[in-house]
């Protein structure tokens, strides 16, 4: 950000002061400036080389970060691709298991402590258009997904929104019924996801049965990204190597 400021700052300077040099000596208003004209546009130039030659460091840094966070990017959307098709893979085998219709859908989103937002981490529909992947980040509180998380008595489905109502009108899913369930780490002390279960017939996840009957294979995504050894709350630090995600 700071070699942005200076690089504008720079190219200001690189327009204003030929303008300066430029004027003529009745517009210099003072008069140790007139007494000191030739001093004063000698100034200028070398103001104006020296700000040139800043403004190639500062476009060629600028260059060099902006290649690094590229690159940054390539490698995160290819691991993020790694995990989403392993994921994705395994949430088809439970739709079908469930035998669930072009109606319902089901997503996984990882949940990350350390800076309390959930990221996307895979979605399954029989319907290609609600395959989609949607939001990469939700980090607003008030969503169903917060709820799940945070929800210890498990009711969070009686008051789960309706997508049409409930969220922006550009979803593509209009779901009248949503069940979110946890996923937890190896050791079962912290929550690291949430599985979200859509659909858009009315009173989808009502009966008790059909809730448990979900939890079960919920326990399979669970098993796999423990496998894996996703952890999304582990962030990189100056002194801390990354790990997991």
């Amino acid at each position: 950000m700071l070699y942005v400021i200076l690089k504008i700052i720079s190219e200001l300077l690189i327009i204003i002061i030929p303008i300066l040099l430029s004027l003529p000596k009745s517009y210099l208003y003072f008069d140790f400036l007139n007494e000191f004209r030739n001093e004063y546009s000698i100034l200028l130039l070398i103001m104006l080389f020296s700000v040139i030659v800043l403004r190639y460091v500062f476009e060629n840094k600028i260059e060099n970060y902006t290649k690094k966070i590229k690159n940054l990017e390539h490698i995160v959307t290819a691991y993020q691709q790694f995990i989403i098709v392993s994921v994705e893979d395994l949430l088809k085998d439970i739709f079908n298991t469930l035998k669930l219709s072009e109606k319902d859908r089901i997503t996984l989103f990882l949940y990350s402590s350390s800076v309390n937002k959930f990221y996307f981490a895979g979605r399954y529909s029989s319907a290609p258009k609600y395959n989609k992947q949607g939001r990469t980040v939700i980090d607003n509180e008030e969503e169903y997904v917060f709820k799940v998380l945070n929800e210890e008595s498990e009711r969070h489905y009686k008051n789960a929104p309706s997508i049409k109502n409930g969220f922006k009108k550009d979803r593509v899913m209009e779901s009248t019924s949503m069940y979110g369930v946890p996923i937890w780490d190896s050791e079962h002390s912290l929550k690291i996801g949430v599985v979200i279960f859509q659909s858009m017939k009315d009173n989808a996840y009502r009966n008790k049965d059909k809730r448990k009957q979900l939890q079960e294979q919920v326990k399979r995504v669970e098993k796999l990204v423990n496998y894996m050894k996703i952890n999304p709350s582990i962030l990189p630090t100056n002194t801390k190597p990354l790990k997991g995600l």
